[in-house]
């Protein structure tokens, strides 16, 4: 008889506290919810966090009727670093009247924001364990620049508690998510440190050397790039399926808009057992546009990916109005701002391995982050003719930087064909809205 090995909790009350005095560290809270005395559908989600560059500390929360589809909360800016109180061994954070409390399996957090008459009182119940990213590669290491830092994360919470908005109270119960990480790292000055390269350097090899044996040799019909999916951005989101299984994606930007994802799309279908996939491609279906930093940016996106003999295709789509947090850096830097796009919306996809097809849907909470540079948006993409259909290549060039389009199309089999043209880009016809809420 075979014993199964009793999986653990990989946090330690280290793990949880404080990592004073590292350059950067955040807890923050989502949660999808409802409100039982009208069934409306919400999602919340709450960060504190300081940073030692400026020194500062950040403070947000923002939520969403997702029922009404709007955003009809949010809060973010930055004070002196030492108005936020945490401590080490333990989940105690706080800022003026708001805290975050506790220890796996149970949290408490409380947001008191009296200029907008918003408090929230919500208990957390872990229904999962918790799970580094990379877990079983790097035990939630990940690079950035030169530097790297620690992330990790609790998928499954039951949760319940006080909403009060303006002189309305509400009753609220639902699903949430916890995620810590901390680190010495500058999102201004990414290349500016060198203390940690070789602890770095044997970061980026593990997890190459893992996203390599993943994948069977091949090339790709289509890949694509833009200078807005630069190295200091990523595509994230989380949710909670009706099943109750829980899905967490998060993907490090390497210029790529399309094709093979540089970070993991983890589903845990107990709590217990994570399906780390780093086999994974992506495809963006729809984009929004920010026309101060010539930026885009995703609002709906596909996925597929591949874990021996289990495989997975979602989609990920807004279903509200969306909010930007925009914080702009001082003339002169390469980069000209830090912004966190967010987005309520839903989730569905088809599961399959050897013995099972399991059908998925739910809501999730999707945020982007970006770093636009001076260079405007600028893409790239390729489209591949390959056998049997037969060989040849596109090629899109957009540049706002030189103001052109460019599309070349060359092609050998089935006969020979080429193609190219050249027109100029008119940036007020760019539209910087979504058309519909699917």
């Amino acid at each position: 008889m075979i014993e199964k090995v009793k999986l653990k909790n990989p946090w330690t009350p280290q793990d949880e506290g404080d990592h004073h005095p590292s350059m950067k560290e955040w807890w923050c809270f989502e949660s999808l919810f409802k409100t039982l005395e009208d069934n409306r559908k919400w999602t919340l989600k709450t960060t504190m966090a300081y940073e030692q560059e400026t020194p500062s500390c950040f403070i947000a929360h923002t939520l969403f009727d997702m029922t009404n589809r709007k955003c009809v909360i949010h809060q973010n800016f930055n004070d002196d670093v030492n108005k936020l109180s945490h401590k080490k061994n333990k989940v105690e954070v706080s800022y003026k009247k708001s805290s975050y409390n506790g220890l796996y399996p149970n949290y408490h957090v409380h947001i008191d924001d009296g200029k907008q008459e918003f408090m929230a009182d919500i208990g957390y119940k872990a229904q999962s364990l918790p799970h580094w990213s990379a877990q079983n590669i790097t035990n939630g290491f990940l690079p950035i620049g030169f530097d790297y830092y620690r992330y990790g994360w609790l998928l499954n919470c039951d949760i319940s508690g006080k909403l009060n908005i303006g002189d309305k109270s509400y009753n609220i119960k639902g699903k949430g998510y916890l995620e810590h990480a901390y680190g010495n790292w500058s999102y201004k000055n990414p290349f500016q440190k060198l203390s940690g390269i070789k602890q770095t350097i044997s970061i980026y090899a593990r997890l190459v050397a893992w996203w390599l044996s993943q994948r069977r040799p091949g090339f790709p019909r289509r890949i694509g790039f833009a200078t807005d999916n630069n190295i200091m951005g990523n595509d994230w989101f989380w949710g909670v399926f009706d099943n109750n299984w829980s899905v967490f994606y998060g993907n490090s930007m390497f210029w790529l808009t399309e094709g093979p994802a540089f970070g993991v799309l983890s589903i845990t279908p107990d709590g217990k057992e994570f399906w780390d996939f780093c086999n994974v491609q992506f495809h963006y279906n729809k984009l929004l546009y920010i026309k101060k930093y010539d930026m885009y940016y995703p609002c709906d996106i596909e996925l597929c990916g591949q874990l021996n003999d289990k495989k997975i295709n979602l989609r990920v789509w807004m279903t509200t109005e969306n909010f930007e947090y925009i914080s702009p850096y001082r003339k002169g830097n390469f980069y000209k701002a830090y912004i966190i796009c967010e987005m309520p919306g839903r989730i569905e996809g088809v599961y399959t391995d050897n013995e099972r097809t399991v059908k998925l849907q739910g809501d999730c909470k999707i945020e982007i982050q970006r770093q636009p540079s001076i260079l405007g948006h600028n893409s790239l993409k390729f489209d591949f003719l390959l056998p049997p259909k037969g060989v040849g290549m596109s090629v899109d060039l957009h540049s706002s930087h030189l103001g052109k389009k460019m599309f070349t199309k060359f092609q050998l089999m089935p006969y020979p064909k080429i193609k190219c043209g050249f027109r100029r880009i008119n940036s007020s016809k760019i539209n910087t809205k979504t058309k519909t809420y699917n």
